[in-house]
């Protein structure tokens, strides 16, 4: 039997991980895959803030000016929601 190369299986998962998460986020933006690919990048922003930001956007409770506070505390949250309006406007 050969040896597993956990560090292998781990990054192939990652990527899938990666690039449903990229399908979902087009799917729900109308945005291309490409587009969220490229937005991604340039933020250097992970997924897991990814969904935070948009959790922080989508809360009707906060006002706009809360919202802009706990997204600043978001690691490259900012950076994130600049590439993605700079695809909108």
């Amino acid at each position: 039997m050969s040896a597993i190369d956990w560090n292998a299986l781990a990054a192939s998962a990652a990527a899938q991980t990666d690039n449903e998460f990229k399908n979902s986020l087009a799917a729900l933006t109308n945005l291309k895959v490409t587009e969220i690919d490229c937005f991604i990048t340039q933020s250097n922003i992970s997924n897991a803030n990814i969904l935070k930001v948009l959790d922080e956007i989508n809360n009707a409770t906060k006002s706009n000016n809360e919202k802009s506070k706990d997204i600043i505390g978001i690691e490259n949250g900012v950076s994130f929601l600049v590439s993605l309006a700079s695809k909108i406007v």
